[in-house]
């Protein structure tokens, strides 16, 4: 069964290992083209993008979009009998009703409308946007790599076929997506960063009250705020004396303020 993502955003391997600007053949980061409705030429100047809102937007993105892997189906034989389809370099793939099984190359997902990267899918990597299997593009686009890329292709009816051999383990699939993203849909409407931040030490620690290996950049990756934003709120929680850093840890020293505050 599916549990873990594919592939994180990585800034190197989002770019195909080059810039930060630059994602290779067709595939650098480009503003936006102007509307031809005089009406939205002022709210677009109010979303210029910024380097920060781009890393944080394409690590959420590379969290959410083809978080799959085909090697950790429960059915071996997923793709068996599926048609394969190749793509040239360059080439958008269309995914509309369709999940994609990478077989040979990699393809690049990229915010669709702006064009930067958001990561590097490779052998083995399943993208496509599947509403019955849990599964969508978001604001992204497949783009086929330097190389081109053939995918095993699985339609809809090849999904129902594919759900009613096993619901069990779809469900499996699918429900602790759903419930992640109930979770998550909370957090952003109406939660604050400090209950947001306070929610996730505790789910860092588990039944415990430390917390190793990981980052501040980590941390507010996961909860999907900037990470001068984590230093704010930990520092407060600090100075409240929930919480200590040492040796590269956090301590939670209040666990029932914590959850407190975290509304759980």
């Amino acid at each position: 069964m599916i549990k873990d993502r594919n592939q994180r955003y990585n800034q190197k391997t989002a770019n195909g290992g080059g810039s930060s600007r630059t994602m290779g053949r067709g595939l650098s980061a480009e503003p936006p083209a102007a509307s031809a409705n005089p009406k939205l030429a002022h709210l677009q100047r109010k979303h210029l993008l910024t380097e920060k809102g781009i890393t944080l937007s394409a690590k959420l993105l590379a969290s959410l979009v083809g978080d799959l892997h085909v090697n950790r189906f429960s059915h071996s034989r997923t793709t068996d009998g599926l048609p394969r389809q190749s793509f040239v370099p360059g080439q958008v793939i269309p995914c509309s009703e369709s999940l994609y099984w990478i077989k040979r190359g990699s393809v690049q997902i990229r915010h669709s409308r702006h064009k930067y990267p958001v990561k590097l899918m490779t052998v083995g990597g399943v993208f496509g946007e599947m509403p019955l299997l849990g599964q969508t593009m978001l604001v992204t686009e497949a783009v086929a790599g330097p190389r081109g890329v053939t995918a095993a292709v699985m339609d809809a009816p090849a999904a129902r076929q594919w759900i009613a051999a096993d619901p069990t383990a779809v469900f499996e699939l699918i429900g602790p997506r759903l419930a992640a993203t109930e979770r998550d849909y909370f957090r952003a409407q109406f939660q604050s960063h400090d209950s947001a931040v306070a929610g996730l030490l505790l789910r860092q620690a588990g039944g415990g009250a430390v917390i190793e290996g990981t980052t501040q950049e980590a941390l507010a990756q996961e909860i999907g705020i900037y990470r001068e934003t984590i230093n704010l709120v930990l520092r407060e929680f600090k100075s409240l004396g929930l919480i200590e850093t040492r040796n590269r840890k956090i301590v939670i020293l209040d666990k029932e303020s914590l959850r407190e505050l975290s509304e759980l």
